[in-house]
C-alpha cells in the first residue's frame, strides 16, 4: 500500500511540474485549461491523503486525458514564436544534463588561463561509446544560478572553449558542442566581438571532427563562437537566429514606440528561426524530433536519441574523409582523423560554409569568375602571367603619367552628396574646444572630413576612402555583378533594397577591386554604409570570399576598409553564417601566407567586427570611430548602468587591446604604405 501511495505522489509531483511548464512556456494555453489541470491534481492529492487511492488514480487518468487533449489542440502546429518560448523553458535539459545522460565519465575542466572560469561555458572530457571526446557547451543553470548569466558567455568563456578545442586537437579526440545561449555578454571591456572573431577563425583550423547540437537558444554570434562545426544537429523546438525576436520586431513594427505581440509573431515568422527553416537553408544537417510538448529534463528516453545522432554525425564526418571507414564504436579512437586526412577535413568544412547564401550574379560576372578559377590551373597560369604583369605595369605607368585624368581606367568617382551641400556644420567638439562652424564643401574637399581646429573626424562615405588611399587611376572594381536579394521573403525588405540600390548606386554593400597604394598592388575591399548601413549579407559574404581567393591566387595583400552596422537582420541565419564564411576565407588567406590590413572606420559594429574586421594582421582605426559589439543602449539595458559617451570610441578600444593603431585620416595612406613595405609583395613573381 505504501509503495502504491508513493507512486501516486510521484505522479502528482510530475503533473505539477508539467502544469508549471505550461505556465512557463506561455504559448497561449487558456487559463481555464490550466485551472482544470490544477483542479484534477488537487483532487488526486486530497484522495490520497484520505486513503482513497483508486479514486486518486482515476483523477490522474483524467489528468492524462486532459493533457492529451491539450497536446493535440495547442502543440500540433506550433508557430515560430511559440517555438521561441519553448526553447527558453527552465525545464528543458541544459548542457550539464546532456553530459550526465548522453556521455560516460564526464570530467569538467575549468580556467585555461582565461582569468575567469566563466560558468556560462562548461568544458570537459567524456566518453561516448568508450571513445574519448571533448564536450563544450553553454550552461544556463537551474533556478537561482544567475552567475551563469543565462548562458551568455564572457570573452573569457569563449577563450576557455577555444583552449579546450585546442587541447582536444592535441590529443586527436573529436569535439561536441552544445548551443544554448541568447547571445554573448556585450560588455566591451573584454572585447567580446574580437574574441568571437578569433574563435571563428580557430574553429575552421581545428584538425579534429566537430559536431554541434543546438539544444535551446541559438543566439547570434554568441552561438557561432563555438559552432563552426562539420555536422550540425538541431532539436526541432530550438531556434537559431541572427537577432532576438524582440530585436526583429523593432525593425518590422509599424509603430517603433509600441511593439505589439503581432509584431513579435511577424518577426519570428520573417526571421526563419526554426529547425525546419535552418535545414531548408542548408545550415542544419539533422533535426531531432522532440516530444510533442517539447523535451524536459524528466524525459529520460530522449537522451539516447541525442546520443545516436551525435554518433551518426561523427560517422558522417569521418566517412567524408576516409573512403574505407566502417562505423564501429567498439574500435578505439574510431573517429580520429589521420594526418593525411586533415586537409580534406578542412576543405570539406570550408565548402560547407562557402555554399551558404543566396544572391544574384550576372552572367558576365559568372564568366569572369569561371575564368578566374581556370587561371588557378598551372598551365593556364604560366601562359597568361606575362600578359597580366605587362597589363599591371601599363596601368601603373599610365596612372603616374596622367594622374586622375587616366583615360584607360577611370578611378571611382567621388559622389557629391555631402561635398556640395551649401551649408555650415558645427563640430561636435565646439563646446569643448571652441571650434568654428565649417562650410561643408570646404570640410570634405580640403580637410578630408576632419575639423581643422580640433581634428574631429566626421563620417565619410566609402568613395572618399578610395580617393584618400588609392593611387589615382589604379582602382579597378571586380565582381560588381553580385547583387543582394531578399532570400527569406522578409516583409518590406524588397522595397528597402530597391531604395538602397538607387541611393548608393551599388548592387550590394561591398565593393571589391584591384588597386595600387603607394605603388603596391593590393586587393581592396570596402563596405558602403549607404547600402543598408553597410550590413553583411549573402552577396557581401560571397564578394568577400571571391576577393580573398583572388588575393591568394595572385599573391597580393588585402586592405579592407570597414564601415558597417553588422550582419543584415533581414537575411536571418544566412547573414549570420556569412560571419563564419568570411572568417574562414581570412584563415585560408593567412594559411597561404597572405598579409591583411584591416581599417575600422565609423561605424564598425556587431557581426562585421565579430568576424573579418577583427582578423587583420594589423588593425588600424580612425580617431573617434564607433567600434563595438552591440549598441550602447543594449549594453546599458543589460548591465543596468550608464556608460560614458566615448565607451565605444576607437581610442578606448585600442586601450583594451582591440586595435593596433589609431591613425588620423591625413596620415592614413602614409601609414598603410609603410605597413605594406614591411612585407614586399609585388604579385605572383614573389613567393610568400
Amino acid at each position: 500500500m505504501q509503495d502504491r501511495e508513493k507512486l501516486i505522489f510521484l505522479k502528482i509531483d510530475e503533473a505539477r511540474l508539467l502544469v508549471d511548464y505550461f505556465k512557463d512556456i506561455n504559448i497561449g494555453i487558456p487559463q481555464e485549461e490550466i485551472n482544470a489541470l490544477e483542479f484534477l491534481i488537487k483532487e488526486a492529492e486530497n484522495f490520497v491523503i484520505l486513503g482513497k487511492l483508486t479514486i486518486s488514480q482515476n483523477r490522474l487518468e483524467s489528468f492524462d486525458q486532459k493533457l492529451r487533449s491539450i497536446e493535440d489542440k495547442y502543440f500540433s502546429e506550433l508557430t515560430p514564436r511559440q517555438i521561441d518560448y519553448i526553447s527558453r523553458s527552465e525545464q528543458r535539459p541544459k548542457t550539464l544534463d546532456y553530459t550526465r545522460e548522453v556521455f560516460e565519465d564526464f570530467e569538467e575542466i575549468k580556467g585555461f588561463e582565461a582569468n575567469s572560469p566563466d560558468p556560462a561555458i562548461v568544458c570537459g572530457f567524456a566518453k561516448l561509446h568508450g571513445n574519448e571526446v571533448m564536450v563544450i557547451g553553454h550552461e544556463k543553470g537551474t533556478f537561482g544560478e544567475h552567475f551563469r548569466r543565462g548562458g551568455s558567455a564572457l570573452p573569457q568563456g569563449n577563450y576557455k572553449a577555444m583552449r579546450a578545442m585546442k587541447l582536444a586537437e592535441k590529443f586527436g579526440i573529436p569535439v561536441v558542442t552544445f548551443i544554448d545561449t541568447p547571445g554573448s555578454w556585450p560588455l566591451e571591456e573584454f572585447l567580446p566581438a574580437q574574441r568571437i572573431a578569433k574563435n571563428l577563425e580557430m574553429q575552421y583550423l581545428l584538425k579534429v571532427p566537430h559536431v554541434s547540437v543546438v539544444i535551446g537558444e541559438g543566439g547570434s554570434g554568441g552561438a557561432l563562437a563555438i559552432d563552426i562545426s562539420d555536422y550540425r544537429i538541431m532539436l526541432d523546438k530550438a531556434y537559431y537566429s541572427v537577432i532576438s525576436v524582440s530585436g526583429g520586431a523593432a525593425i518590422i513594427a509599424r509603430d517603433k514606440r509600441h511593439i505589439t505581440e503581432d509584431d513579435m509573431n511577424r518577426a519570428a515568422e520573417n526571421l526563419k528561426i526554426t529547425a525546419k527553416d535552418a535545414y531548408r537553408l542548408g545550415i542544419v544537417d539533422k533535426i531531432i524530433k522532440e516530444p510533442k510538448i517539447g523535451v524536459r529534463k524528466t524525459d529520460k528516453d530522449f537522451f539516447p536519441i541525442v546520443r545516436d545522432a551525435i554518433v551518426e554525425g561523427f560517422d558522417t564526418v569521418k566517412a567524408s574523409v576516409s573512403y574505407f571507414f566502417v562505423s564501429d564504436t567498439k574500435i578505439k579512437n574510431v573517429w580520429k582523423v589521420k594526418n593525411h586526412q586533415i586537409r580534406k577535413l578542412l576543405r570539406n568544412r570550408a565548402k560547407k560554409y562557402k555554399k551558404i547564401g543566396v544572391y544574384h550574379s550576372s552572367i558576365s560576372d559568372q564568366l569572369k569568375h569561371l575564368f578566374g578559377e581556370l587561371y588557378r590551373l598551372k598551365p593556364i597560369h604560366y601562359l597568361f602571367t606575362p600578359f597580366r604583369k605587362t597589363f599591371d605595369s601599363y596601368i601603373k605607368r599610365r596612372a603616374l603619367e596622367r594622374g586622375k585624368e587616366d583615360l584607360i581606367l577611370k578611378p571611382q568617382e567621388q559622389p557629391k552628396v555631402l561635398a556640395y551641400e551649401d551649408r555650415w556644420v558645427e563640430c561636435p567638439n565646439a563646446p569643448i574646444h571652441g571650434c568654428q562652424d565649417i562650410w561643408v564643401p570646404t570640410l570634405f574637399e580640403e580637410y578630408d572630413g576632419t575639423c581643422p581646429h580640433c581634428g574631429y573626424h566626421f563620417r565619410l562615405i566609402i568613395d572618399n576612402y578610395i580617393d584618400i588611399l588609392v593611387d589615382p587611376g589604379t582602382f579597378r572594381e571586380f565582381n560588381e555583378g553580385i547583387e543582394s536579394v531578399n532570400p527569406l521573403g522578409f516583409e518590406g525588405f524588397d522595397e528597402k533594397l530597391v531604395k538602397a540600390k538607387k541611393t548608393s548606386g551599388k548592387k550590394c554593400a561591398m565593393i571589391t577591386g584591384y588597386a595600387h597604394i603607394g605603388g603596391h598592388p593590393v586587393v581592396l575591399i570596402l563596405t558602403d554604409v549607404r547600402f543598408r548601413a553597410g550590413t553583411l549579407g549573402s552577396a557581401e559574404g560571397e564578394k568577400f570570399w571571391r576577393a580573398i581567393k583572388r588575393a591568394i591566387r595572385e599573391k597580393k595583400p588585402v586592405v579592407a576598409v570597414h564601415q558597417s552596422g553588422g550582419a543584415r537582420i533581414e537575411e536571418g541565419l544566412l547573414a549570420l553564417m556569412q560571419m563564419a564564411k568570411t572568417s574562414i576565407a581570412i584563415a585560408q588567406f593567412k594559411q597561404a601566407g597572405g598579409y591583411y590590413i584591416s581599417i575600422q572606420t565609423d561605424p564598425t559594429m556587431a557581426g562585421v567586427l565579430a568576424s573579418y574586421a577583427s582578423l587583420g594582421d594589423i588593425i588600424l582605426a580612425e580617431p573617434n570611430a564607433q567600434i563595438g559589439f552591440a549598441g550602447i543602449h543594449v549594453i546599458e539595458q543589460t548591465v543596468k548602468h550608464k556608460k560614458p559617451k566615448n565607451y565605444q570610441h576607437s581610442e578606448m578600444v585600442m586601450g583594451r587591446g582591440g586595435i593596433d593603431m589609431v591613425v588620423r585620416r591625413h596620415d592614413l595612406k602614409e601609414t598603410v604604405v609603410r605597413l605594406l613595405e614591411l612585407k614586399k609583395i609585388r604579385g605572383r613573381e614573389e613567393q610568400f
